[in-house]
């Protein structure tokens, strides 16, 4: 598949000075102050005040020295701005230090994302390289005083290219700016909810509209499909739907026209797209319930954070004849990321590490050796960078190595505790949960399930997280952008749920986290009534299991009361 060239821009901060005066100053020859930025689908991106973005080449900085080409990027569009706007938590203005967390840092971790490779050691290593000199160490302070207000200028804006014709998605820009008749009649034809704007370049009125339109664009993303039509370019649509004048507003239901007004008030603007939004999308009984507990849960996703031993495991390894460079770099990265955070942590070489755990997997590693190899994965999981890589890793290939491997009966129950431990945590980067469900449906529901009902309370509290980690994720879909995504594992993962509460005897919070996860998965279920997630509750008696459950555990009587309401009303 084609993809988008990746450029690396290098810029001389320095303008050639350190060139000529590095020697004198700091008895060591440095070529340069580099700056960094990545040209990826025509947009130049850098870190500064915060992540930016520029026209490439029309930064402050001016021409680049040189232009390295990375290779290209087959990633989809909109998974790479996902993506970037994930590296904003980390790459925040406050957060710039000339010498620790730089442009450099960031470029890094972009390229390592776009195509799998590292911008040159010259220029991630300099700052170590400086301050390993006695007069690097003392001018520190000036230096980063000097440079800041270079480093973190403000960007000259990218230009603002609007979308293609395509189907809306989460991190796709929420209005769509279409130009010919047979786009249109596609859109309404192919999708439930649609609401359309007739303007054009010279309708003053209409410019009064614009913020509203978009801001009720933002709110119903994912439930109704936000249309722009300039009638001066598509003289086409204006013929087909009598447009006489603008502004003009159409909705639509499944094809079939729901109403149509003219003028630029924004408040009967607002009124018609809620009264559109009720229509197409009829409150579900459920929220006639009061559910505190269930839906007062939080919906971030439940983690692993514990570090175990790095020096322990290393020996342990070591002592089992698995030695690998690629081992110190990720321990290394964990470390850093402990004492410094993730700004500081440097992503270590990703492709050499899932080539390293595929290997030892397929090349029959003991598991008492494989067991910390996922463990020391499991905490770089942790950050949300190492999720996003492996989202868009060929085929999933080593995740589904390390499922298969811990799903055996006969490996350790450690191993696949660890694993799914590693999955939660997975679930901390905003790219890989919805591969999760495209990609690894089948082999996560067969973990997950088959360890519901482990013999080991640890491994049954951790697949329960996994299981609240899969419905909450669920049911965000559900309630921002009327979407299911658990169709692929929600029968199966439903019927061990019920087993599983039926079972559990020995943890509260084993039990706690599966019943807010059976609440989740059926709350505002669509069709609930001739569903096959309601049969199976039938069938497996769900309304008595959880029952029998609040004399056991009383403590837990309010949450399987809630459960049971949404239970005995589909």
């Amino acid at each position: 598949m084609t993809g988008f060239p990746v450029k690396l821009y290098i810029y001389d901060l320095s303008k050639g000075l350190a060139r000529q005066m590095s020697m004198q100053f700091i008895g060591k020859q440095i070529d340069g102050v580099w700056h960094t930025s990545v040209v990826y689908n025509g947009t130049e991106y850098y870190y500064g005040a915060g992540v930016q973005t520029s026209i490439p080449g029309r930064t402050h900085h001016g021409q680049p020295l040189e232009v390295v080409d990375m290779g290209e990027s087959s990633l989809p569009e909109d998974v790479v701005l996902e993506y970037i706007e994930s590296l904003k938590d980390i790459y925040r203005p406050e957060n710039y230090d000339l010498f620790m967390n730089n442009c450099n840092n960031f470029t890094q971790d972009l390229c390592q994302f776009l195509v799998g490779k590292d911008i040159p050691t010259h220029i991630t290593g300099l700052p170590q390289e400086v301050l390993q000199t006695p007069f690097g160490q003392m001018m520190r302070p000036m230096i980063e005083q000097s440079l800041r207000p270079i480093t973190t200028a403000p960007a000259v804006p990218a230009p603002v290219r609007h979308p293609t014709f395509a189907p809306a998605t989460p991190s796709r820009q929420r209005v769509l700016y279409v130009t010919s008749a047979s786009q249109l009649e596609d859109l309404i034809k192919t999708n439930h909810c649609v609401s359309v704007f007739f303007t054009s370049s010279t309708c003053g009125p209409c410019r009064i509209a614009y913020p509203k339109y978009d801001e009720l664009a933002e709110k119903y993303s994912g439930k109704c499909i936000f249309v722009k039509v300039d009638i001066n370019q598509a003289y086409d649509i204006s013929q087909r739907w009598q447009i006489t004048a603008t502004p003009t507003f159409h909705t639509f239901i499944d094809g079939e026209k729901l109403d149509d007004w003219k003028g630029a008030s924004p408040p009967t603007l607002e009124s018609n797209i809620n009264v559109l939004i009720q229509i197409a999308y009829p409150p579900h009984p459920h929220r006639r319930l009061s559910l505190p507990n269930i839906l007062g849960t939080s919906s971030h996703p439940i983690t692993y954070t514990r570090i175990p031993p790095l020096d322990k495991i290393l020996a342990k390894l070591a002592t089992a004849g698995i030695k690998d460079q690629i081992l110190l770099r990720v321990v290394k990265f964990i470390t850093e990321r402990q004492a410094h955070g993730a700004c500081e942590a440097a992503l270590p070489d990703l492709n050499m590490w899932a080539a390293f755990v595929r290997e030892q997997i397929q090349g029959g590693a003991p598991s008492d050796g494989l067991f910390p190899i996922i463990d020391i994965f499991r905490v770089a999981a942790i950050d949300g960078r190492v999720g996003s890589w492996f989202a868009e890793e060929s085929d999933f290939k080593t995740l589904r190595s390390v499922i298969k491997f811990a799903s055996d009966d006969e490996k350790p129950y450690q191993v696949r505790l660890v694993t799914l431990q590693l999955l939660c945590n997975l679930f901390t980067s905003h790219l890989f949960v919805p591969h999760l469900y495209q990609e690894l449906g089948p082999e996560l529901s067969q973990l997950a399930t088959s360890s519901l009902l482990d013999a080991h309370s640890n491994v049954r509290l951790a697949a329960s997280s996994l299981a609240f980690n899969i419905t909450a994720y669920g049911q965000r879909r559900r309630a921002e952008a009327a979407e299911e995504v658990l169709d692929s594992i929600s029968v199966e993962l439903l019927a061990a749920m019920i087993e599983g509460i039926g079972r559990e005897a020995e943890s509260a919070q084993t039990l706690s986290r599966l019943l807010t996860a059976l609440g989740l998965l059926l709350y505002c279920a669509p069709n609930m009534q001739d569903s096959e997630l309601f049969a199976i509750c039938n069938s497996l008696e769900a309304r008595e299991v959880v029952k029998a459950k609040k004399s056991e555990f009383i403590a837990l009587k309010a949450l399987c009361d809630e459960v049971m309401l949404l239970l005995a009303l589909p």
